[in-house]
């Protein structure tokens, strides 16, 4: 069974939704910490797919 890993859309919007501290940063910081949380998620959902590859060639591996 496939994995349905999020758009970016979705991933955004989950995101705004969590960021509740950005309400008083001045937008240089506001700027720094979105790109801090963008680059964080870009490489969580790295280790994601890298993760599901593994996985199911290890499925692959065992029912070959």
């Amino acid at each position: 069974m496939a994995e349905k890993f999020p758009t970016p859309q979705e991933r955004a919007m989950a995101w705004l939704l969590e960021a509740t501290e950005i309400g008083g940063m001045s937008r240089p910081e506001t700027a720094l910490y979105a790109y801090q949380a963008g680059f964080t998620a870009a490489l969580d959902l790295c280790i994601e797919i890298e993760q599901s590859i593994n996985e199911t060639e290890e499925t692959d591996d065992r029912t070959a």
